[in-house]
């Protein structure tokens, strides 16, 4: 009998990736994309930080232990220490440009005294909403967008605009984040990385039924150790993270489609309506109809 090796496991964890870039100019290649609800990337994290504005459709962002919803008008905003992965809504297909850059060495002579807005450890755990809603917040999604288009276009003195755009954004991320707020210590990278195949298998197969020996079989440990490897990284079980992968997926569904709640559930991966009305009521504190209808919006709770 063939012995399956790591090799083997379309779900393995992706390499961390190196973005080459000019020293004078540390800005990466733009990356206009059109993915569906099956990524063609897996999780993965860079050296530099990201940025990315959604140009069309919805769909779900997970950044580390956090779920998030966007759409079209929101942007993103990713550190080197966070492990992340997108997907479409189902039967949808979304639009992004991403860009990575190093704003430390692109704005190095002009920091003066600024400089607290390029910590940019900032910019990640628990208390930092790396989506930035565009409606919220057109100002800072508008200047990532500006910033994508002039890397791509390239017109006459694009670098000197790239940078005074980057400073902008910079000056923004600092006033939107709190960074009074307690900022949580960094999650090690590794923990992660050792239960990165089964938080890639749970984004491509929320909506079915998950076997926890399965989930355990492609991070190649035990059921027990499994359980305790992910709690350590994500901050809960693998039941609640699926829970709550599911409930956002509706939110997306919800709020950008006119599908019935009854095809929104089944699709999300509940079989019983009353359940997924029950569940989604107890997270967000409306139901899934008033959520739609837009009264009001829901107060997240993360689950334990």
């Amino acid at each position: 009998m063939r012995i399956r090796s790591r090799k083997d496991n379309p779900y393995r964890t992706e390499q961390f990736q190196r973005i080459p870039v000019d020293d004078e100019f540390p800005v990466g290649v733009p990356d206009f994309n059109t993915r569906d609800e099956h990524p063609d990337i897996g999780p993965h994290i860079h050296d530099l930080l990201e940025i990315g504005y959604c140009f069309d459709g919805s769909g779900l962002f997970l950044i580390g232990d956090k779920i998030f919803t966007f759409k079209g008008g929101d942007a993103v905003v990713i550190n080197t220490h966070e492990v992340h992965i997108a997907r479409g809504s189902p039967g949808d297909t979304t639009s992004w440009g991403f860009l990575h850059l190093d704003p430390v060495r692109l704005l190095a002579d002009n920091v003066g005294s600024y400089s607290d807005s390029l910590k940019l450890s900032q910019y990640c755990g628990a208390a930092f909403k790396n989506i930035i809603d565009g409606d919220e917040h057109p100002e800072i999604t508008n200047c990532i967008r500006q910033i994508l288009v002039e890397v791509r276009d390239r017109p006459k003195n694009y670098r000197a605009m790239v940078r005074s755009l980057t400073w902008r954004l910079m000056l923004l991320l600092n006033r939107y984040y709190n960074v009074n707020e307690a900022i949580d210590a960094l999650q090690d990278y590794q923990d992660i990385e050792r239960i990165v195949p089964a938080l890639r298998f749970l984004n491509d197969n929320y909506s079915a039924d998950v076997d926890m020996a399965k989930l355990a079989e492609l991070c190649f440990t035990s059921e027990s150790n499994f359980r305790k490897l992910f709690h350590r990284a994500m901050g809960c079980a693998p039941q609640p993270y699926l829970l709550r992968l599911r409930l956002n997926a509706a939110c997306t569904l919800l709020k950008n489609s006119t599908t019935s709640i009854l095809e929104i559930a089944q699709r999300c991966g509940y079989n019983n309506l009353s359940n997924f009305n029950r569940q989604f009521k107890e997270r967000f504190g409306v139901s899934p109809r008033d959520y739609r209808n837009g009264r009001p919006e829901p107060q997240r709770q993360e689950p334990g």
